[in-house]
C-alpha cells in the first residue's frame, strides 16, 4: 500500500492504540526506534529495552485488571518535515475493572516526535499525558 507520510503516521498512532488494548509489550516497543525515549506519566525511559520493560510492567499492574480496554484518538495534529515529524493527539480510554466492575475512563494527550528510517515511521520520543476523569458510574 502506498501511503503518504501523513497517512503512515496516522496509521502508526492508531496502531499504538490497538496494540495497547491487546496488551503486547513486544509489539508496543517495536513501534519505537532503538534510541527512542518515552515519557510515561512523568517518568522518562530511554531506549527500546527500557520502553519494553515499562510497558510489560504496565500491562501486569494496570492493563490486566481492566476488561474491554479501548483507546480512541481525536484530532491528530501532524506536521511532517522531511524525515522528521511532530504530532499531538488527544485520546480517551475506557474499560471496566475486573474486580469491582467499576467504569474506568481516562483522557489525555500524546506528544510525539517521529522519524522516518528505511521507509518506516516510528516514534523517536513519546510523551503520554493521562488526565483522570472523575466518573462514578456503576457497571452497566
Amino acid at each position: 500500500m502506498n501511503m503518504s507520510h501523513y497517512e503512515a503516521i496516522h496509521h502508526l498512532l492508531a496502531n499504538y492504540c490497538f496494540i495497547v488494548d491487546r496488551a503486547s509489550a513486544t509489539e508496543m516497543a517495536d513501534l519505537f526506534w532503538e534510541d527512542a525515549t518515552l515519557d510515561f506519566a512523568g517518568e522518562v525511559y530511554e531506549g527500546r529495552d527500557a520502553i519494553y520493560d515499562v510497558y510489560a510492567t504496565w500491562i501486569t499492574e494496570k492493563r490486566d485488571p481492566v476488561v474491554g480496554l479501548r483507546h480512541i484518538l481525536y484530532t491528530p495534529s501532524i506536521e511532517v518535515s522531511g524525515t522528521s515529524a511532530v504530532a499531538e493527539t488527544y485520546y480517551d480510554a475506557d474499560g471496566h475493572s475486573k474486580d469491582s466492575g467499576r467504569y474506568i475512563r481516562l483522557r489525555g494527550l500524546y506528544r510525539d516526535r517521529l522519524e522516518l528510517r528505511n521507509a518506516e515511521w516510528r516514534f523517536l520520543s513519546r510523551e503520554v499525558q493521562t488526565w483522570q476523569v472523575p466518573f462514578d458510574r456503576k457497571k452497566s
